[in-house]
């Protein structure tokens, strides 16, 4: 059995450097993937959500954190809700439930769905279907997960804040 010259091994070691090396350059070239969320607007969020309570009667106050979102209080007649960008997801579920402990329990909207944590595997699969598409120039809005909380005089209704999304 004949072995391969140890010229031609060192040929195929170097060609698969300069690939790797090559396709790191371009990586790093091309900067971070826009998946809508990372470097974008940090209060994007609440501007959106404000805009949809404000559009159906909700009177709004924020309320900021020092190391977490900003918690919006909405409030019409006798329904009160309390909502917030969840986008890191289960770790800060505690806190969340904390924080809106005054008005309900907290559930977390994401894609028209509703869970009683966040989905993380949707949150990531999501993400990287964004970061994908936008790579690709298909422009897509990415998804938020939303920290939601209601009195029971709202009844069942997440008032649109179960499909909120943000553009790259």
């Amino acid at each position: 059995m004949q072995h391969p010259p140890e010229s031609s091994i060192k040929l195929w070691w170097l060609a698969f450097a300069a690939l790797a090396i090559g396709s790191l350059g371009l990586k790093a070239m091309a900067g971070p993937a826009p998946d809508g969320l990372v470097g974008s607007d940090p209060t994007a969020f609440e501007k959106r959500a404000t805009s949809i309570l404000r559009s159906q009667h909700f009177t709004i106050r924020w309320q900021a954190f020092p190391a977490r979102s900003t918690l919006i209080f909405a409030q019409r007649g006798d329904c009160r809700i309390a909502v917030r960008s969840a986008m890191w997801g289960s770790g800060f579920a505690p806190i969340f439930a904390a924080d809106a402990s005054s008005v309900g329990h907290v559930v977390y909207l994401f894609a028209g769905q509703d869970y009683a944590k966040p989905p993380e595997l949707r949150m990531r699969i999501s993400r990287l279907q964004t970061e994908a598409l936008n790579r690709l120039g298909a422009r897509r809005s990415a998804p938020v997960v939303v920290a939601f909380a209601a009195s029971p005089a709202c009844g069942d209704a997440n008032f649109g804040l179960a499909d909120v999304s943000l553009r790259a």
